[in-house]
């Protein structure tokens, strides 16, 4: 008996052009193995799977590809659930009927999530479309790279296609490509458009004629991973492309959350987004307390809150023991996760504003415990830190905060040099005691919002206007 091996195609780039059964595979995955050119926002979509980077750079593959197919017969007779995440899709060009291949051979159950090829995403993206009634009835995709078993590309059929030429992993060969398009009879005039990183936040396009393509890249400093694309309907990115918006291309940090309504407002307004790892809840034994003997209850955050009820009701009691008390939310985002409970705070106070000399006072939260004075900390729970050993600040225009303990997660969880960069990243507080705790961080520009997203939202439009 063996498991499922799905291969997957990841899209040209940006994340939300998943399909929904490689999002719901990658959910239900206990490995997968991915690719240099995959979002690593996909990655947060498989929380409980080994991640196995086999990622291939032009000359230098980290895993061979031999390697790879035998690793994923090797996982699979051990009935686990295999996603092989290949950006594109699996069977344009990325040798997904190789591994198909090798996986029947083994006997090994094996399916196909088809992907959106960038050969048509990112051409689409740049304001380029692939076909046009006006310039071109038909496409063409081509390899930049060739087994030499296979001999040479037919130069003298393809300068003759009166279609749109797209070249997939050519950049390396662009000189010869032209050279060949134009020694078999392709007008020098033809319109070229190279599109570096399509759908991605650093996507580049520059276009030119066949004939001075070449220069223009090396003066641009255009290289891989790009599309070649030749033919008339490059003409066309002058009226289709995209107009601009104040977030238009701008990569910007926020904590990780699934789903998100804060990635989803940012990408609908042009922005491209990457999330930083949280932390994660775990449980401490408790010891309940006589609840009587308090007249106040704090409640720092609804996880801590969560945490309580499940051990009441674990006791075999549950939130009527809390009646007696008065109820104190340390934020309005507490008070509003406490709604979710029934409850309603009869006040909103931060922490560093209470009396904690009072004997009274039970304050819920996480641990350590903060120095209370005579007031008693109960914690619930404790975070357990990620690891970010992916995440380049210096990829990014801007972060936003939307709490405290999100500033928390990053900073206690990042390397010095991270730790360095982050400090110089624009960032966005979602309210005052989030812009105090970024400062606090040693963040140098700190913009501080109401905690709304449409507040912050507006917050950062106008700064990418500046």
């Amino acid at each position: 008996m063996s498991g499922l091996v799905s291969l997957i195609g990841a899209g040209p780039g940006a994340p939300e052009y998943l399909t929904r059964l490689g999002a719901r595979r990658l959910h239900e995955a206990d490995v997968v193995f991915y690719d240099r050119l995959v979002d690593p926002e996909l990655l947060h979509l498989a929380p409980q799977a080994e991640l196995i980077d086999v990622g291939k750079l032009p000359r230098f593959h980290k895993v061979k590809q031999g390697r790879i197919e035998q690793l994923l017969i090797e996982y699979a007779q051990q009935n686990k659930r295999v996603v092989r995440l290949k950006a594109g899709d699996p069977y344009v060009f990325g040798r997904g009927g190789e591994e198909g291949e090798r996986l029947a051979a083994a006997g090994i159950d094996f399916e196909v999530v088809p992907g959106i090829t960038s050969a048509i995403a990112g051409l689409a993206a740049a304001g380029i479309p692939i076909t046009h009634r006006d310039y071109a009835s038909s496409f063409h995709i081509i390899t930049g790279h060739r087994q030499k078993t296979n001999g040479g590309l037919n130069w003298a059929n393809i300068a003759q296609q009166e279609g749109t030429l797209v070249f997939l992993m050519g950049m390396s060969q662009l000189p010869q490509i032209v050279a060949e398009l134009r020694q078999h009879g392709k007008a020098a005039t033809t319109p070229v458009a190279i599109i570096q990183w399509a759908t991605h936040w650093n996507q580049r396009v520059v276009t030119a004629p066949l004939a001075k393509i070449v220069s223009t890249v090396r003066q641009q400093k255009i290289g891989a991973p790009s599309l070649i694309v030749v033919g008339d309907v490059v003409k066309l990115r002058r009226v289709l492309q995209a107009p601009a918006t104040p977030l238009t291309g701008k990569h910007i940090l926020i904590p990780a959350a699934q789903p998100s309504r804060l990635a989803e407002l940012l990408t609908d307004r042009g922005a491209f987004v990457g999330r930083f790892e949280r932390s994660t809840p775990q449980s401490l034994p408790l010891k309940l307390p006589d609840f009587t003997a308090y007249q106040t209850l704090v409640v720092t955050d609804t996880v801590a809150f969560a945490q309580l009820q499940q051990q009441l009701l674990a006791a075999q009691q549950d939130l009527r023991v809390l009646a007696h008390l008065y109820l104190v939310a340390t934020s309005q985002r507490v008070a509003k996760g406490l709604q979710k409970y029934g409850l309603l705070a009869d006040a909103c106070t931060p922490l560093a504003q209470l009396d904690l000399s009072a004997p009274a006072l039970l304050i819920i939260g996480a641990a350590p415990a903060q120095s209370t004075q005579g007031a008693t900390w109960l914690a619930t729970y404790q975070h357990r830190l990620p690891t970010q050993d992916q995440l380049r600040p210096r990829q990014y225009q801007a972060a936003i905060f939307p709490s405290t303990q999100a500033v928390a997660d990053l900073f206690n969880s990042v390397a010095p040099s991270q730790r360095q960069q982050l400090q110089q990243l624009p960032s966005f507080a979602m309210g005052d005691q989030v812009a105090a705790a970024l400062i606090a961080q040693g963040v140098q520009r700190v913009y501080g919002s109401q905690p709304s997203y449409a507040k912050v939202l507006e917050k950062i439009e106008r700064w990418c206007q500046v």
